[in-house]
């Protein structure tokens, strides 16, 4: 399989393109439900096959221009996707900086993997990428989220009212951002 930017120690993780249009799809099926409350509302059509290997198409494209870092972290055997980062709307000049938003399977919620993906990731957007700044974005009530960012480092920069709207409803966001410093990554 092309495209594998990254390893850790239970996964391997690939710039979503369409040969992972299969367990793309799959993925967004058996945790569509799981995922819904913490996303737009997604019509059935974002769910097909033409319509995830055009954003998988896009997500390579983007990569390829320096847009944005999608990635999609694969169990060891590459049998499946368990979890979702994308790194988006990266700005270069003097901001130096980008959006992180991520989801992971809900059969593996709990056990570290989000963790111990984002932090080869990040440490990839700061190291090979140069960024200086990944801002990440959550709603109050999706606390795993917030621990999560919270043991990376990521530091709360406020409260945006109304920000997204989340499953049919605007909802307010916790702001966080982490900052580069090389003693928060490792060598």
């Amino acid at each position: 399989m092309n495209h594998k930017l990254l390893t850790t120690e239970r996964t391997d993780i690939f710039v979503q393109n369409k040969e992972l249009v299969d367990k793309m799809c799959f993925y967004y099926k058996i945790n569509g439900t799981h995922l819904s409350r913490w996303e737009p509302l997604r019509s059935d059509d974002y769910y097909s096959v033409s319509e995830v290997t055009k954003r998988l198409d896009s997500a390579l494209n983007s990569f390829e221009e320096g847009q944005s870092v999608q990635l999609a972290a694969l169990d060891k055997n590459n049998s499946a996707v368990i979890a979702v980062c994308n790194f988006t709307n990266i700005v270069r000049g003097p901001f130096q900086a980008c959006f992180l938003g991520y989801s992971i399977s809900k059969e593996c919620e709990g056990k570290g993997y989000m963790q111990e993906i984002l932090t080869v990731a990040i440490e990839y957007m700061f190291r090979h990428l140069g960024l200086h700044r990944i801002m990440a974005n959550y709603i109050p009530s999706n606390v795993r989220s917030g621990k999560l960012l919270d043991k990376l480092g990521f530091e709360r920069e406020g409260v945006a009212k109304s920000y997204l709207e989340i499953n049919g409803q605007w909802a307010d966001h916790i702001l966080t951002s982490l900052i580069f410093s090389s003693e928060k990554i490792t060598n």
